[in-house]
């Protein structure tokens, strides 16, 4: 199966660079699971993650390309290189912002209901604060989703060495579109994470339907 793979590799040392740092970057990332006991921040897992599924995901993102265009699959190692990269920037960010709207509008909060007595006798029961989860996903899906979605075309662009008037232009034709496609899956999706799954399983369900969007802004940005 791999030897039907094509390696993009133009002769310039621009196009060798990139490829010589996407096979770099994504050795160093997948290496890191040789250390299991090695402890990393949840920053810097949650980062790594991103990474590997946002590269994951741009290799199948050109797969469906190929397919789609019928020609033979040709693996773009800068457009790897690129949205990798990306992940790097922005999940961080992401992650900080995810974690202060935690702390200011908790999900679940202490169960006013329950009797001094059953208090005494048990852990403190933890009942979801609807009002919380709803101001929490609209807030997401609203100001963090337009942030989060300037900044990855604007990261994008810089990547690529484009000036400001294209960037520019990329946001006007491509911020829109990506807007309304995000809001048929990350709405669901904040509303799942917030309300059912426990809280240390929340990246990793985020990861997996990642996968998905991740594939959706390759095709996205070319």
């Amino acid at each position: 199966m791999l030897s039907n793979v094509k390696i993009d590799t133009k002769s310039d040392s621009r196009a060798q660079a990139y490829e010589h740092n996407s096979y770099l970057l994504i050795y160093t990332i997948a290496d890191l699971k040789n250390y299991p006991d090695m402890a990393l921040p949840p920053i810097a897992t949650a980062t790594l993650q991103a990474a590997l599924v946002n590269a994951g995901s741009n290799v199948l993102a050109q797969g469906i390309k190929a397919w789609r265009d019928q020609t033979p699959f040709v693996l773009d190692l800068q457009a790897l290189f690129q949205f990798t990269t990306c992940a790097f920037i922005l999940s961080p960010l992401t992650f900080v912002w995810l974690e202060n709207l935690e702390a200011r509008l908790p999900g679940f909060t202490e169960d006013k209901d329950v009797s001094k007595t059953e208090a005494k006798n048990g852990p403190k029961k933890q009942k979801l604060n609807v009002k919380n989860t709803v101001a929490k996903v609209i807030i997401d899906q609203t100001i963090g989703a337009t942030i989060n979605t300037a900044a990855f075309i604007m990261t994008m662009g810089l990547l690529r060495g484009q000036d400001f008037e294209v960037i520019k232009g990329q946001l006007r034709d491509d911020f829109v579109p990506i807007m309304l496609a995000g809001l048929k899956l990350w709405p669901f999706v904040s509303v799942l994470n917030f309300t059912v799954v426990p809280a240390d399983k929340r990246l990793l369900v985020g990861s997996l339907f990642g996968v998905i969007w991740a594939v959706y802004l390759s095709l996205m940005s070319g």
